[in-house]
């Protein structure tokens, strides 16, 4: 039994050196670059996601939103179902009916019409139609910058390679992104759960190489 304990306080007394050096060189003494967000769309800037088949172009950014179409190509299989924590999402639709996951119900949301997905709640836009379909964002909807800044870095990240997306790659990646893409897989582990994970690889990935945001990107 004390070997039990000895040994259980030297992987506590390990984890919390870990932890404690890993982010002091993280945020402190090797900080990463961050670019400003302020004014970083300008109307007209496409972030596309062929893995998605999802296009997104800005329609403008102002006071810490950005406002884009949307379009999903024929037969795109969208995102993957996602939770967003800390805004309402909101979708308005374009010039045809587009299905919408929310939560567990199947949802069609047709031309003009509106739907909130309330912050928490697993969602996902697909097209199931043989045309390209759209989603508008109006005067009172919008991204947060930060969540669209980092959705085109997601983007390019995606699209790059197929090896990009497999673990354990795409976990040390996701981790890096999700410390400002507040977006979580909606079929996995409780948010909860996976914003700790997220914390405890940030370290490790950032010792290995991985980063936050890509000028390749951009």
């Amino acid at each position: 039994m004390k070997k039990i304990k000895k040994l259980l306080k030297i992987v506590s007394t390990l984890f919390i050196v870990y932890l404690g050096i890993g982010y002091l060189l993280h945020l402190i003494i090797f900080p990463e670059y961050k670019p400003d967000i302020s004014n970083y769309f300008n109307a007209g800037d496409v972030f596309y996601s062929k893995e998605e088949g999802l296009r997104q172009t800005v329609l403008k950014q102002e006071n810490g939103k950005v406002y884009c179409k949307i379009e999903l190509e024929p037969h795109a299989e969208g995102p993957p179902v996602h939770i967003h924590t800390g805004f309402d999402e909101v979708f308005v639709g374009g010039d045809h009916p587009i299905n919408i996951q929310f939560g567990s119900e199947e949802k069609v949301l047709n031309p003009g019409g509106k739907l909130v997905i309330p912050k928490g709640t697993p969602h996902k836009p697909y097209n199931t139609n043989d045309s390209t379909v759209t989603l508008i964002m109006t005067e009172d909807v919008g991204f947060p910058e930060e969540l669209a800044v980092y959705l085109s870095q997601v983007y390019g990240y995606m699209d790059e390679s197929e090896d990009n997306m497999k673990p354990p790659k795409v976990i040390f990646q996701m981790a890096m992104f999700n410390q400002y893409f507040d977006s979580y897989l909606g079929e996995g582990p409780p948010v909860m759960i996976q914003m700790c994970l997220n914390f405890l690889v940030v370290p490790l990935a950032r010792l290995i190489g991985y980063k936050s945001y890509y000028k390749k990107y951009e």
